[in-house]
Parts: C-alpha cells; sequence; structure tokens
C-alpha cells in the first residue's frame, strides 16, 4: 500500500508529464498556441517565486497588545517570550499564573515589564471574564483595544472511542473548542475595536482523524468550523482570524508529558466498562497504549518548535497573515497532512490504521480465531 507521500510524489510526476505532453502537443500542431500557455506558465510561476520571496510587510509591536492562552508551557510560553521581545505588550494568560506555576515565574523574570501573567482556567466563566477585565484596565496607553488574541491552551485524552468515558470527551472540548469560543467570545469587542486578529491554534489532527485519538480530533475539527465562521462574520470588522496547524510536535509541549499517559493507563485498567475489558482484554489495551505513547515520543517527532512559532508569529505581525499555516514536523509530516484528504480512502486508510499481522489482537478475536 502506498503512503501519502509517495502518492504525492506520483500525482507531481503525472501532473509534470501531462502537462509537458500538452505543451510538446501544442509545439507541432499549434505554435503560437504553444507559445502563448508557456509564456503564462513561465510567468504564473514567476510571480509565486517573487510573492513567496518578497520581503513581507509587518506591524511594529509598539503600543500593540497580545493576549495569549495556555503560557504555562509549550507554544505559548515560547510565543510570549518572541512577542515580548518584538515590542508588543504581552497578557500572558496561565492556568497556574496564581498557584506558582513555573511557567508563568520564568516569564516573569525573563521577560521585560511590558509582559504581565494571567491567570485564567479558560472553562471557567468568572476567570474568562476576571482575564477580560485586566487586560482591559491595563491596555497600552492610546490602545483602541486589544490588537491579537491567540487561542493556544489545549487538552488530550487519548485511547480508543470504547475506552474514553464521556466526561474525559467532555474535558477535551471544553478547553479546546469551548474554551477557545468562550475566550474569543470575551474579548471580540477590544479585538473589534482595534480591527485586530484571532489566532487559534488548531492541529492536523482537525484536518484528518486518527484512531485512538478521537476526543482531541474532534475538538480540533470543531475549532476549524469556528475559525472559519469567525472569519466570514469578523471581515466587515476589518478583524483577522488565523488557523496555526501544527503537527507531529508532541515532545514540544506537555500537552502528552509522561504522568498523562500513566494517569491514562490506570483509568483504562479501572474504568473500562465489563463488556469493553472482557471484549478487549488487557494484553491488547497495554500494547496499544504502548503504542500511543511511543509514536508520541517517536524520532519522526520534531524536537523544535521554531517553525510553529514562527508561524505563530507571523499569523500576528504579518500585515497580511495567510488565512491557515499548516507545520509538519517533517516533509513527509506535512504532506500526508496536506494531501491525505485528496486521496481515496481506500488506499489511505492502511496509512492510519498501521496494524501488523502479527500485532495482538483484542481478546473476543483471539477466542474466534481459535475456535
Amino acid at each position: 500500500m502506498l503512503r501519502p507521500l509517495h502518492l504525492f510524489y506520483c500525482a507531481s510526476l503525472l501532473g509534470l508529464t501531462t502537462i509537458s505532453g500538452l505543451l510538446l502537443l501544442l509545439y507541432h500542431c499549434a505554435p503560437v498556441l504553444y507559445y502563448l500557455c508557456t509564456g503564462i506558465l513561465l510567468g504564473s510561476v514567476g510571480y509565486c517565486v517573487v510573492l513567496y520571496l518578497a520581503p513581507k510587510s509587518r506591524v511594529s509591536g509598539n503600543g500593540k497588545a497580545v493576549f495569549i492562552t495556555g503560557c504555562d508551557s509549550g507554544f505559548g510560553f515560547l510565543l510570549a517570550k518572541r512577542l515580548d521581545s518584538l515590542g508588543f505588550t504581552v497578557f500572558a494568560g496561565c492556568l497556574l499564573a496564581d498557584s506558582g506555576g513555573e511557567g508563568s515565574k520564568t516569564l516573569r523574570a525573563e521577560c521585560s515589564t511590558r509582559l504581565s501573567t494571567v491567570q485564567i482556567d479558560v472553562t471557567d466563566d468568572g476567570q474568562v471574564q476576571a482575564a477580560e477585565q485586566q487586560v482591559k484596565d491595563r491596555l497600552p496607553t492610546g490602545s483602541k483595544g486589544l490588537y491579537a488574541l491567540v487561542n493556544n491552551a489545549g487538552f488530550t485524552h487519548k485511547g480508543e472511542i470504547e475506552w474514553v468515558s464521556i466526561a474525559a470527551y467532555r474535558r477535551v472540548m471544553e478547553v479546546n473548542t469551548f474554551g477557545a469560543v468562550r475566550v474569543t467570545k470575551a474579548f471580540l469587542p477590544l479585538i473589534r475595536r482595534a480591527k485586530g486578529r484571532v489566532v487559534n491554534t488548531s492541529s492536523g489532527s482537525g484536518l484528518h482523524a486518527h484512531p485512538a485519538c478521537s476526543s482531541y480530533c474532534i475538538t480540533k475539527a470543531a475549532l476549524e468550523s469556528f475559525s472559519d465562521a469567525l472569519r466570514h462574520e469578523m471581515h466587515k470588522w476589518g478583524v483577522k482570524v488565523v488557523l496555526v496547524e501544527p503537527c507531529a510536535f508532541s515532545t514540544c509541549t506537555d500537552i502528552v508529558k509522561a504522568e498523562t499517559y500513566n494517569r491514562l493507563i490506570q483509568v483504562c485498567r479501572l474504568h473500562h466498562e465489563e463488556a469493553v475489558k472482557e471484549d478487549y482484554g488487557m494484553e491488547y489495551v497495554d500494547f496499544k497504549l504502548g503504542k500511543i505513547r511511543a509514536a508520541h515520543f517517536a524520532p519522526f517527532q520534531a524536537k523544535d518548535a521554531k517553525t510553529v512559532i514562527d508561524a505563530m508569529a507571523d499569523a500576528v505581525t504579518l500585515s497580511t497573515p495567510s488565512h491557515r499555516y499548516l507545520i509538519g514536523g517533517s516533509f513527509e509530516d506535512y504532506v500526508n497532512n496536506a494531501w491525505l484528504g485528496y486521496f481515496p480512502s481506500r488506499w489511505t486508510d492502511a496509512t492510519e490504521r498501521n496494524e501488523k499481522e502479527d500485532d495482538p489482537k483484542p481478546a473476543m478475536l483471539q477466542k474466534t480465531i481459535f475456535t
């Protein structure tokens, strides 16, 4: 079975062959059309190259305020430091700002006096409203409102669908989707007044669902739709909405800490329904949990978040940012996420499932095999 990267190479080769064949046919049959089409093709390629290489117009951070959620660690922590270095007034929203979190302490110690930490749990209406009021009261002098909001706070819970409780689904949705919606609605009046922008941290998992990751994938897919709708609605106000979609950067964040997996293993062992325990068997559960953990700490996971932070900084600072920034941990990872939806699922399902013949099977299937 071909992988998406191989399909990408095949499709590219087929496209180049087709274009070359058509141009050769025009050269012999209609020279005038050949020169016209060649000129258009070369001009289009040249225009794209110039557009890509041309210096991008950026806004100055002086007098502009940015509020970022999820700054205790990971992308939010690094982005807060980057934007502070660019002269922005940064409000770093931290879950543990008022309880001595190491992330908030480090930000206050290492960044300029323009940066301040703000206590916020994005699932708590009261804390969100208090954070909005704190930001409103401390905007830079002369500022019309909030220049940018970055919804970055995230949470995940792994496991096959039958293993994950409804409470766990609700928790992930509350943080990743409703948290972003809640914070956005609270801060939109300030953003509209400044004709600012909203930057939402989504994921490649919001574009394509992966096995044993449904609770996270559905939240990011919902965030994608929310962001698209918001972009259409905010256009009349001059507000920009940008999605940043990192892929394979798990080791750069604390969203998949080792202790998270240890807790997940305990939950899977103790809280399954009896039918699930009996049909799957703990041998299979342990094997799958081990594969999930190995995937998030595998060599293909990016070790450096710089490309993600660059994209997030572009989303905040470029005068005309892109609507989406898809960032792969590697070229293959980028191609997989960019092209997976364009190929028939009959071809791509095997890539997602990635099961081997000799892998342990659920207990019920083992009984079926041997009876």
